[in-house]
């Protein structure tokens, strides 16, 4: 094994027992030593013949990382075999690994027996319900293999809501934050991490810490400081409006109402690039009731199946001009594959996204935001900025795209199409029968 000693902030990690938490959260801030952390703790157990740990990511070239280090770090107990890659120790201990592709992937997991349960990055899991479904194969029928789940990331990513909300966390977190689960009475603990936490970064690669003080506002308080508080980053497009509405009360419970039809505007995509906002539209207001993201491979089926699922009363639905360009593989437009799952498509006018930007920012006083089903797309527009030069340390004049632009393409496009949104000529939506060959499939 390599002659890892874990530091301070890792070492408490280390100490709290499964009779003292069933979930750990670790890190908040940036090289603060998550991954040793993860790997270390994994090795509780690890002697016993039945012992079993899962390690999940949720990009498969995270995952490829975290195997490389595995093989350096338990080196000399353990080797590391085939495919997906398992940590097989040499008393009989297993480590299995595994990445996040779709919400499908979630399912492979059910119904098995892990004791130990890392995941990495926790705040690229999209929400709440994957992850509970996730950990319910956290579990043990041998009493002396005790269940126990260790999850790191930083304040940022898709998930960002509902993981502060799960442990409760707020501002720059000063210590342990302990939280009882109100419905299954366990408890879970939040533990602070900061680069300043792990000399080996620190003594090793002392631009590290230049390169985080040297980020824009916002972003250096979530990356370096681990705050939990709404970042207010400098050059993200939508912080001023956001902060207005919120003020104005424009960010809260917007119940539907049954008498306005539901329109719709997509940003098209296979898996998590296909979203979709749900909207209904009076005199003065235009109220976004609702959001999806797509997470299986089947792209226009998956939605269709969604949409019927609502059983919202449906007006128009919109979508990028594009979407009527032939595609090479099926021979045609994605508005005549949507044609036979019964979504007519309107197309969105083609302007420059710089312009795009402005006319949303025009829009928003008028935008009301129903937070409980939109806390993704609140994420994404919080966090959809311009790229940053880390060599001159200033802005670009062009969005940075990450896992934030689809929901922020939709708020747009929004804005280029709410002046057709009307009431009148509804038909309600009827899924038709299903072909059964995937559209995209050729």
């Amino acid at each position: 094994m390599s002659d890892w000693i874990p530091h301070p902030r890792q070492q408490i990690a280390l100490q709290i027992t499964p009779q003292q938490a069933f979930e750990i959260l670790y890190g908040g801030a940036r090289g603060g030593g998550k991954t040793d952390a993860g790997q270390g703790w994994l090795l509780y157990d690890h002697e016993h013949p039945r012992y079993r740990a899962l390690v999940i990511r949720k990009h498969a070239d995270d995952l490829r990382d975290w195997v490389d280090r595995a093989r350096y770090f338990y080196q000399g107990i353990a080797e590391v075999v085939g495919n997906p890659p398992e940590v097989r120790f040499y008393e009989g201990g297993i480590i299995r690994t595994g990445h996040l592709k779709d919400a499908s992937t979630y399912t492979k997991y059910q119904g098995q027996e892990y004791h130990r349960m890392l995941i990495e990055e926790l705040t690229h899991i999209a929400t709440e319900k994957l992850y509970k479904q996730l950990i319910a194969s956290c579990r043990t029928t041998i009493p002396e293999l005790r269940p126990q789940i260790m999850a790191n990331c930083n304040p940022e990513g898709p998930g960002f809501e509902w993981v502060r909300k799960r442990w409760r966390l707020a501002g720059i977190p000063k210590g342990l934050v302990w939280t009882k689960d109100e419905e299954t009475g366990l408890i879970r603990v939040f533990i602070p991490a900061k680069v300043q936490d792990n000399p080996t970064l620190m003594d090793n690669d002392p631009n590290y810490i230049k390169m985080l003080n040297g980020l824009p506002d916002g972003l250096r308080e979530a990356w370096r400081d681990g705050s939990w508080d709404d970042p207010q980053i400098e050059g993200a497009y939508y912080t001023l409006v956001l902060a207005q509405a919120r003020r104005e009360g424009r960010i809260k419970l917007v119940s539907h109402d049954p008498s306005l039809k539901v329109h719709t505007v997509w940003d098209l995509g296979i898996g998590e690039q296909l979203v979709c906002g749900f909207v209904q539209k009076t005199a003065t207001e235009i109220r976004l009731i609702d959001t999806w993201q797509g997470q299986g491979s089947d792209g226009l089926p998956e939605a269709a199946v969604m949409l019927q699922n609502k059983k919202y009363v449906y007006g128009r639905h919109f979508a990028p001009h594009d979407a009527n360009k032939t595609e090479t593989g099926t021979g045609k437009t994605i508005t005549q594959q949507a044609q036979k799952l019964g979504i007519d498509f309107t197309p969105i006018p083609s302007i420059g996204v710089a312009d795009g930007i402005n006319k949303a920012l025009m829009m928003f006083p008028r935008l009301y935001i129903n937070e409980p089903n939109c806390e993704q797309f609140l994420s994404a527009i919080r966090n959809y900025r311009k790229k940053w030069d880390e060599n001159k340390l200033d802005w670009m004049d062009e969005p940075y795209k990450d896992w934030s632009s689809h929901f922020a393409d939709v708020v747009r496009y929004l804005s280029l199409v709410e002046d057709q949104m009307t009431n009148e000529d509804y038909k309600p939506y009827v899924q038709p029968q299903y072909e059964g060959a995937s559209l995209y499939g050729g």
